[in-house]
């Protein structure tokens, strides 16, 4: 097929996404060859379709990375520990809560646990932590483990995912991430992080999860690990048939999608993979951020990052097809990589959360704060936005790497 040929099978796939009409995997890779400012538009169109027109969302969300050490040694991630290697450590229950306490003096209302894949924590321990958490902050929403922990802890306790998200769940376990995908293709997988849980099994304890009526926060794509467009387009397409599967059996299906870069510098697939420039990454993301929308026709809420894109760059994501923006908690392999890019990680704080209410303003639309199920709890009036105020863009050319 020659150039010509790919743009006019885009721009009439283009057409038929402008009508709302689900688009093919064929015609999703065919979108790659129309410009971006020709398809933002339209992706910017169909999210006011979804979503409020009036509102862009966030959270008041925290993070507790309960683990270094992890068995898994995923190429592209600098946080994770051996056991005895420098900066190991694994969290007792006590001090979860006491990492807990000050992110719920700033009112978080979720927080998400979640770290490496450490055999060496006993099963009890996830038990005893999920109970403690409850009986201390009974209303805080609780995110626990990723597929990839669920995975480990088949490993170590023998019992299928089921059963054991079962008992989780019995002890506080109210959601998962859908953390550890990346881009589900094991072609790629294999390549970059061959401990990797397989694509098959994420989904199906993804699948085991939403069965249960346990709640999938998010889920997401990585790019940037040297994968092609038409793998991308499949990991998009496999999710949208794992939405259309929980939807037809009256689930509520995965709760959002967001895609965000890989930035590899500090990693051991530096001088593998070939690394872009900071704007060609910001330029191919709002490229991510359009196309991807109008792929996923079946999950409502887009989100776009602002630690790993700054405020500018989300700013215009939330005009290019997301609707919520993500980011006030700190997510371990993010925090990684800024510091050891020697940069400050923003942790949950006053000056973050002007920041995303500016953000969102700068947008044009109104902040408005959700909980985990994106129904609005609050909207900020635009008198709550200190325009003025520069704060940090936090990329300022840090090296960004994937969820744990």
């Amino acid at each position: 097929m020659t150039d010509a040929q790919t743009r006019e099978r885009g721009e009439l796939a283009l057409e038929r996404a402008r009508n709302g009409e689900r688009l093919t995997a064929g015609e999703i890779v065919a979108l790659y060859a129309v410009p971006a400012e020709e398809v933002i538009p339209i992706a910017n169109a169909a999210r006011l379709r979804k979503t409020d027109p009036e509102y862009a969302t966030f959270s008041m969300g925290g993070n507790i990375d309960y683990t270094s050490i992890c068995n898994v040694a995923c190429k592209f991630c600098t946080f994770y520990r051996t056991p005895r290697q420098e900066g190991a450590y694994a969290l007792t229950p006590e001090q979860v809560i006491e990492q807990l306490e000050p992110q719920v003096r700033l009112g978080v209302t979720e927080v998400m646990i979640q770290g490496g894949v450490n055999p060496e924590l006993p099963y009890e321990w996830y038990i005893e932590t999920l109970r403690l958490v409850k009986q201390t902050y009974p209303d805080l929403f609780v995110d626990f483990l990723s597929p990839e922990e669920i995975r480990g802890l088949e490993k170590l306790t023998g019992r299928d995912a089921k059963d054991i998200l079962a008992e989780l769940q019995a002890n506080g376990m109210d959601g998962m991430p859908g953390a550890s995908a990346e881009i589900l293709v094991d072609e790629v997988r294999q390549k970059v992080a061959p401990a990797r849980i397989s694509s098959d099994d994420w989904f199906r304890i993804v699948d085991n999860v939403l069965d249960l009526g346990i709640h999938i926060h998010w889920t997401g794509l990585v790019f940037g690990l040297g994968e092609t467009i038409e793998q991308r387009v499949e990991h998009l397409v496999r999710l949208r048939d794992a939405q259309d599967r929980d939807l037809e059996r009256g689930g509520r299906g995965l709760g959002a999608y967001k895609v965000w870069p890989m930035r590899l510098n500090d990693t051991r697939l530096n001088g593998v993979i070939e690394i872009d420039d900071d704007q060609t990454i910001i330029d191919k993301y709002l490229q991510q951020v359009a196309i991807h929308r109008l792929a996923l026709d079946n999950i409502d809420h887009h989100r776009c990052v602002w630690r790993t894109m700054g405020y500018g760059t989300a700013a215009k994501a939330l005009r290019a097809g997301a609707d919520d923006l993500c980011g006030t908690g700190a997510i371990n392999a993010v925090t990684s990589v800024l510091e050891t890019a020697g940069k400050e990680a923003p942790r949950p704080s006053e000056k973050v959360f002007h920041g995303v209410l500016k953000c969102i303003a700068d947008a044009g639309f109104k902040p408005a704060e959700r909980d985990p199920f994106y129904n609005v709890t609050r909207v900020h009036s635009l008198d709550d936005v200190d325009f003025e105020s520069q704060g940090h863009d936090y990329v300022a050319g840090f090296q960004a790497t994937a969820d744990v």
